[in-house]
Formats: structure tokens, C-alpha cells, sequence
């Protein structure tokens, strides 16, 4: 009993140290200043603790007998003060130590939460960069319809435009799409153009079932299609083919845009165009290096785009992201009229 008494009073005693402690922590103060600060609090705690615990009651006991107080008589008060600054010590270092972990945690949730705005922030930056492109090169071909007095096919584009654009404010950024609606963008993209460009411009899909489930970044097909058509087919006469693929293989999810148009231009040669480069920095920064996004020329003439990423489903709730060792190597898709 008289051993808890002592214990709880020593680790009453300790919290009194408390309040001068983090004072110390909340000044950022240095490391051999809180050491120095430690040991003379633990040494001024012990002698408290020591003159209750042992060197009272000796001392006590001494002064009753009537024997004589000597500087001896204090050598087991400052022996057992030095014993046990041990304790307060230790208890010192346990307290910065939490205090250190806690400081460590904290500073690496704040690093994470600014690292995710920052991430999202890129991503809606890229996004806004893009509709704006898509906006602008639409409404001047509605301007064409118009001059052209072709009323109606500008009224359908417009209409067709204002279809794309709704699917696209209502899109997040942050959320992956089936497939199969990132399909839909597409063909609400390629439907405008087809009321431009009327027999010139051929749509071709060769989509697998199975892919139609695969959960891809909203706005993925769009940029890719609008290089094919503003790049390759637009500025041939006779216009030309464009081809949309997609398949999995294994646990990857392989998407192919190719046309037979003029081949790369100078922007798109190294994928430098604003839809592609966009495209490319999404990629990187949702995937890293588990994707691969590919531009090259076409056998026959045109370019293809590939684009491979890790293919899961809404149904995959403990998805995560493949290292970067797991990525299968680059399967070819099947062969198509437009690349021959």
C-alpha cells in the first residue's frame, strides 16, 4: 500500500512538469536546451521525491533519537536524489518523444492533404484547359455552318454541343467513368464533327464487351479523337477513317484511336498538342508510371494512339494501382482496315 502511495505521488510530482514542457515544445526550442532543461527539472524533482520518499524519513528518525544532523547525514539525500533523477528522466524523453511523434504525424497529414489538393487542383486545371480548346474549335465550326447558311446543321450542333458540354459540367474529375460513357463522350464528340464534315468523316468501333465495364478518367477518348480528326482527317480532302478500340488483357485495359489521315504534324509528332499533352500529364499524375501512352505512325499512313492502364471495375473495391514491375509488356491490338 505504501508503495502505490509513493508511486502516485511520484507521478503527481512529474506533472508538474508539464506545463513548463510545453511551453519548451510550443517554442520550437533546440534539442540541448530541452536536454539541459530535463535534467536539472528531473534532479530538483528527485530531491523532492527522495526527501518524501527516503531521506525524510531517515532524517526524521535521526532528529527523534536525538542524534546530531552531520553533511553525512544529507550524502543518502543526495545519493538517492541522483538515484532516482532517473525516473523524471525518463518520463522527459518519453514526453518529447510522444510530443516529436505526434509533430511527425501531423506534418505528414498536412503534407498529404496539400499534396491531394494540390494533386486535384492540376487535374481541374487540365480539365478547364481542355473544354475551353473543344469549345472553341466547335463554335468555329458552327460559325462555318452559319456562313454557309447550313441553319440546320448549325441548329444540330449546337444542340449536339450543348449535350456534350451538360455530360461534361456534371463529370468529376476526381471519379472514374465506365468505359462505356467515356465511349458516350466520345461519339457526342464525333457526332458534331460528322454533322461537319457530313460522308468525309467514317467512324469505326471495335470495343470488346468485357472493356465496356473498365473504369477509365472522364474525358480520356475525347482529346484523343479530336487530335485524330483536327490533325489527320480534317485537312484531306477526301476526308478519311477513324477507329476506336479497346480490349483487356490480362489485368490491363488497352485503348487504341487511329486514323488514316496525314500522319503526324510537327505538334503531334512529339505529342506536344494542348489535347494531348493534357491527356498525357492526367495520366502521370492519377497513374504514375502504370500506364502507358504511346503516338506513332500508322503503317499506312495516319498515326494511332495507345494507351494502356490497369483495368478494374467498379465491382474491384480493394483495387489499387499495380507497381510499376507488375505492368504486363505492350500486347498488339487487333489489326484494322485504317492501319493497313
Amino acid at each position: 500500500m505504501g508503495k502505490m502511495l509513493f508511486a502516485v505521488l511520484g507521478g503527481t510530482l512529474t506533472l508538474g512538469l508539464r506545463p513548463l514542457y510545453r511551453r519548451l515544445h510550443r517554442r520550437d526550442v533546440s534539442i540541448p536546451v530541452i536536454i539541459a532543461v530535463s535534467a536539472v527539472c528531473s534532479y530538483v524533482l528527485s530531491v523532492g521525491w527522495t526527501v518524501l520518499h527516503r531521506g525524510g524519513v531517515d532524517l526524521l528518525w535521526e532528529w527523534v533519537d536525538g542524534q546530531p544532523l552531520t553533511l553525512r547525514s544529507f550524502s543518502g539525500l543526495i545519493n538517492g536524489a541522483l538515484f532516482y533523477t532517473f525516473i523524471p528522466m525518463v518520463w522527459s524523453v518519453l514526453y518529447f518523444g510522444v510530443k516529436y511523434y505526434q509533430d511527425v504525424q501531423a506534418e505528414r497529414e498536412r503534407a498529404l492533404a496539400a499534396e491531394g489538393q494540390a494533386h486535384r487542383a492540376r487535374l481541374q486545371a487540365l480539365r478547364y484547359q481542355l473544354n475551353p480548346h473543344f469549345l472553341f474549335n466547335t463554335l468555329n465550326a458552327v460559325s462555318t455552318l452559319i456562313v454557309e447558311q447550313e441553319n440546320e446543321d448549325a441548329e444540330r450542333m449546337v444542340a449536339r454541343l450543348s449535350d456534350f458540354l451538360r455530360l461534361t459540367l456534371e463529370c468529376d474529375s476526381d471519379v472514374e467513368v465506365p468505359l462505356a460513357d467515356e465511349l458516350d463522350f466520345a461519339r457526342r464528340y464525333l457526332d458534331i464533327e460528322q454533322i461537319r464534315f457530313g460522308g468525309r468523316l467514317v467512324v469505326q468501333e471495335d470495343i470488346e464487351p468485357e472493356a465496356l465495364s473498365a473504369l477509365v478518367p472522364p474525358l480520356l477518348l475525347q482529346p484523343l479523337v479530336e487530335n485524330a480528326v483536327r490533325h489527320g482527317i480534317m485537312p484531306r480532302e477526301e476526308g478519311g477513317t477513324l477507329l476506336i478500340e479497346a480490349q483487356r488483357v490480362g489485368d490491363r485495359l488497352l485503348l487504341r484511336v487511329a486514323d488514316d489521315g496525314l500522319g503526324l504534324s510537327n505538334d503531334t509528332d512529339t505529342g506536344s498538342g494542348v489535347g494531348l499533352s493534357n491527356t498525357k500529364a492526367r495520366l502521370n499524375s492519377l497513374y504514375g508510371e502504370d500506364h502507358r501512352f504511346t503516338l506513332q505512325r500508322a503503317d499506312g499512313g495516319g498515326c494511332v494512339v495507345r494507351v494502356e492502364l490497369p483495368f478494374h471495375t467498379d465491382s474491384d473495391a480493394d483495387f489499387s494501382l499495380p507497381k510499376p514491375e507488375d505492368t504486363v509488356p505492350e500486347a498488339p491490338l487487333p489489326s484494322s482496315p485504317v492501319s493497313s
